[in-house]
């Protein structure tokens, strides 16, 4: 046996783990909550921070206090790059299945007529891991990239719409050679 002076030999369980993530991601950062991008939609603080607990998704409404432009997959993670390379602010940017999602205030991007874009606003819902899930590391084929701070921060629309425009020439995709 060992030392009976000796603390027993503890193991942190994965749940734990995400326990005390969650617990990062929820209290105050530089004096503000870092769940205020959550309490912005109207939704129940606890009853997120509780759904992120068990492990699942929150679903948060669109159009309330974001909408969400989304890109496709390569363009999006080109358009990231290209607004860190310009120091712009970029925001929460989350990666789904569906493509890459850029919060932008409501309504900022409703005349967006770029091919492969799309807007979701009021009346639609956004499911999202705890901002402690960034990648990396996913959960149920999300990530964010840049995840929710404390701070208001949102993407600039009309910069976004630029950043695009300027990665499909990049890609090629504006010329049809994809």
């Amino acid at each position: 046996m060992g030392d009976p002076g000796s603390l027993p030999v503890r193991h942190t369980t994965a749940d734990h783990i995400r326990r005390a993530a969650i617990a990062d991601a929820s209290t105050t950062f530089d004096g503000f909550p870092a769940v205020e991008w959550v309490r912005a939609t109207g939704v129940s603080v606890s009853e997120t921070i509780s759904t992120w607990q068990l492990g699942r998704l929150a679903l948060l409404p669109v159009g309330v206090a974001w909408d969400v432009v989304r890109l496709p997959h390569p363009e999006g993670w080109e358009v990231v790059r290209h607004m860190r390379a310009n120091a712009e602010q970029l925001g929460p940017v989350l990666h789904t299945a569906a493509g890459v999602d850029f919060l932008v205030p409501v309504g900022s991007a409703d005349t967006w007529d770029l091919p492969g874009a799309s807007v979701l606003g009021h009346g639609e819902q956004l499911l999202v891991p705890t901002p402690s899930v960034v990648a990396p590391h996913t959960q149920d084929s999300r990530t964010w990239i840049v995840a929710p701070r404390p701070e208001p921060v949102l993407a600039d629309a009309a910069y976004l719409y630029g950043a695009y425009a300027a990665a499909m020439s990049v890609m090629g995709i504006a010329r049809g050679e994809r």
